[in-house]
């Protein structure tokens, strides 16, 4: 079943849209600057439905070079992504990508399904009362089976998950001690296509429409030498004009040009540390809410040699 065209706009004005930026061809920002070793290590991951899935192909590089990151940090499906890095279980999180599929991570309500049915003039109605488009029970079970809130507590490496207060405006943080099933649901909201997640008596939702990729949050409250932001956001320009490509690929740039600011202002604001984006060396040719396990297990194997090629030019694993 296909989604309706407002479930698409939503999408795309929470930052969903396919990918972005401009093809690097490296799949990593060139020159190596060597750090002593035990230098403090961080990593953003800022997901982006599907196509996170590159980004536990990164996790995976990172286990099998034996690279343990300080911190880590994540909105949106990258936030479950930085959670599970953190509990110490990459290749958990590769293997649960590898096998995704829709039915895992949202269902239909039947608001949505008969809106679909409808004639134009009579959809507003029926979604004017609803409370999303899409049903996320089946990801929060997901999530309670597969995550280990103990590990996290207990682990060395420190996380910050961001979700974003819908009604102040500001960003809301969950760390170590912090983390819930709510908070971590509450990050995966995408605004409209989820229901708010309640946290303490706030309506939260994804942290990415404060902002994309954590990577000025976790600095400011993490010293690091080293920051990893991996912006998993590469597609190909769309074959034609029409409204739903242009659309995408106009959100797809805003959003990757976006992390790249925030990685530039991470430059100025912190010159002591050495701040590299890590992005797919080909176009990662999904949409964000396909979750196809085969095609996912394809961003896994992507991200796992762009990160091996990557860190190894950083001089890890040598």
């Amino acid at each position: 079943m296909k989604l309706t065209a407002l479930a698409v706009l939503l999408a795309l004005t929470a930052g969903l849209g396919p990918a972005a930026a401009q093809p690097a061809p490296s799949g990593c920002e060139a020159g190596p600057a060597p750090l002593p070793r035990g230098h403090r290590l961080g990593v953003v991951f800022a997901g982006g439905g599907s196509k996170a899935a590159y980004e536990a192909g990164i996790a995976l590089a990172l286990h099998e070079l034996g690279v343990v990151p300080t911190a880590v940090a994540g909105t949106s499906s990258g936030a479950l992504n930085a959670t599970m890095v953190a509990a110490g279980e990459p290749e958990r999180l590769a293997a649960l990508w590898r096998t995704l599929r829709r039915e895992d991570v949202f269902a239909y309500p039947l608001g949505t399904v008969l809106g679909g049915l409808l004639p134009g003039w009579l959809v507003i109605p029926v979604f004017r009362h609803a409370s999303a488009l899409l049903d996320p029970s089946p990801l929060r079970r997901l999530i309670e089976r597969q995550l280990d809130l103990g590990r996290v507590r207990a682990s060395p490496v420190r996380v910050l998950v961001l979700a974003a207060d819908l009604l102040s405006g500001q960003p809301r943080r969950f760390e170590n001690a912090t983390l819930t099933v709510d908070a971590l649901m509450a990050s995966l909201t995408v605004p409209g296509l989820f229901p708010v997640v309640a946290v303490d008596g706030a309506w939260l939702v994804d942290g990415a429409i404060v902002q994309r990729a954590p990577t000025l949050e976790l600095l400011a409250t993490h010293p690091l030498d080293r920051l990893l932001v991996i912006l998993g956001y590469e597609s190909i320009p769309p074959p034609e004009p029409t409204l739903q490509p242009v659309l995408e690929r106009a959100l797809e740039v805003a959003l990757g040009r976006e992390i790249l600011r925030d990685a530039e202002l991470a430059r100025l604001r912190y010159p002591g540390v050495d701040v590299r984006v890590l992005r797919p060396s080909e176009p990662l040719r999904v949409r964000p809410l396909e979750f196809d396990g085969a095609e996912l297990g394809r961003l896994v194997d992507l991200g796992r040699r762009d990160g091996l090629h990557c860190l190894g030019a950083l001089g890890y694993g040598s």
